[in-house]
């Protein structure tokens, strides 16, 4: 009998949408409450909803108006559906609404624990773990909180870091390897951009959003993208493979006097690089093209195989590949660039990478031929946290408020190479 009333009361409900409205609104408080109750307003009523809302509660009502759950529970206690508690018909009529937002985050956070420790006791070691670590204590937050309870997602980021590998590997077969698709880890996925995250937080740093800070944090990982539009130029270098043989077209270029601009995949492949000249010990690196050129231009008419690098205004990954293998060699660096933010810049991360790096030309004393005036804009792009060699150019930029091309300086420059 009581099944059949339940089943006339919801037939009615259904039958006036504003008392289903007026029912679904109850539930939805109750699910941030945590108990029926509060007050609901009703507005813009039309005529029929405000006579099925008369006729329900028997009061009249305007075209706006509000309803408490305690005047909607008595009016429900006053029909012939009454013998039925409130809260039940409610559940019965619309099921899913009665748990709680506090039970919905328990149930979650249940959910989410059970995922990470599946997955901790699968990789009880490593980087998997350490960063499965730092989500599970709420030390690493995901992009979006559905990724805690994909699991699917979750693994295949942890596969991706257990299995990272000892030799340098391109992202798409690497990917392949671990999902067995090329594409898992590409970054408009949503894999990609948490394995990017994920080796972000491992390196201690901020996740990149530049196409070049990405292939620079994968490198650091032995992991290759972008492996022939990013190179390094250049000139009097040689290299060695890993089976120890020397690279045949990094010495014939250099008995040329030509430049190379060697991509990344081809840096990778050399075991060592080193001057070509056997009694070198220092390789010069200069932040601009235009600079190079001219200081490439008076080697080579001098038939001189000094040590050059150009870094084209940036540090890319292939950059790094080569300045990595140059300073494992024991070869000293020393770099030439703009006094400006950006230059400060690379400095910084050349001067704080390499021990016995250095700056050329790059003085106070030098500083001081700057008239151009620094926009206070980039004056804020000044690194913050600086290399001892750097404290007082910048504390000196700071004041001034100037900038100093290195094209400026273009006349020191050649003085020392003509004279190796």
């Amino acid at each position: 009998m009581k099944d059949k009333l339940a089943a006339e009361a919801a037939a009615y409900f259904k039958g006036h949408a504003i008392l289903l409205a007026l029912a679904k609104e109850f539930c939805r408080k109750y699910r941030s409450l945590g108990h029926f109750g509060g007050r609901v307003s009703l507005t813009s009523l039309t005529v029929e909803e405000q006579r099925s809302l008369a006729a329900f509660l028997r009061r009249k009502f305007g075209e706006a108006d509000s309803v408490s759950y305690k005047e909607f529970s008595a009016a429900w206690e006053k029909t012939r559906f009454g013998s039925i508690p409130l809260p039940d018909f409610l559940l019965s009529l619309m099921p899913g609404n009665f748990i709680t937002k506090r039970e919905e985050r328990q149930q979650e956070q249940a959910k989410r624990q059970e995922i990470m420790d599946r997955l901790l006791a699968k990789y009880p070691a490593g980087p998997a773990r350490r960063w499965l670590q730092a989500l599970a204590q709420g030390n690493l937050h995901l992009f979006a909180k559905e990724l805690y309870q994909q699991e699917d997602v979750l693994a295949t980021v942890a596969c991706a870091l257990a299995m990272l590998p000892a030799k340098y590997e391109r992202l798409p077969l690497f990917a392949n390897r671990v999902a067995q698709n090329p594409h898992a880890l590409d970054f408009d996925r949503t894999e990609g951009r948490l394995f990017l995250q994920a080796l972000a937080f491992l390196q201690g740093e901020n996740v990149p959003s530049a196409a070049d800070a990405r292939t620079e944090l994968l490198y650091k990982y032995r992991l290759i993208r972008d492996d022939i539009l990013n190179f390094a130029t250049v000139y009097g270098l040689k290299a060695y493979g890993e089976d120890g043989g020397e690279i045949a077209y990094w010495r014939e270029a250099a008995n040329s006097y030509a430049p190379l601009n060697v991509p990344l995949r081809e840096i990778a492949a050399a075991e060592r690089i080193l001057p070509v000249e056997g009694n070198a010990d220092t390789v010069y690196i200069v932040e601009n093209s235009g600079v190079f050129s001219t200081l490439l231009d008076g080697l080579q008419a001098r038939q001189k195989s000094v040590p050059l690098v150009a870094l084209h205004g940036q540090l890319k990954a292939a950059s790094w590949a080569l300045l990595d293998r140059l300073a494992a060699s024991g070869i000293r660096l020393l770099y030439a660039g703009d006094f400006d933010p950006e230059g400060l810049s690379i400095a910084s991360h050349i001067l704080n990478r390499y021990e016995g790096a250095a700056l050329w030309h790059m003085s106070v004393n030098e500083y001081a031929q700057a008239n151009l005036l620094l926009p206070e804009n980039r004056l804020k792009k000044l690194p913050t946290s600086n290399h001892p060699q750097l404290t007082p150019l910048v504390a000196a930029m700071r004041q001034e408020q100037k900038v100093l091309y290195q094209e400026s300086l273009l006349q020191e420059l050649q003085a020392d190479l003509w004279n190796k």
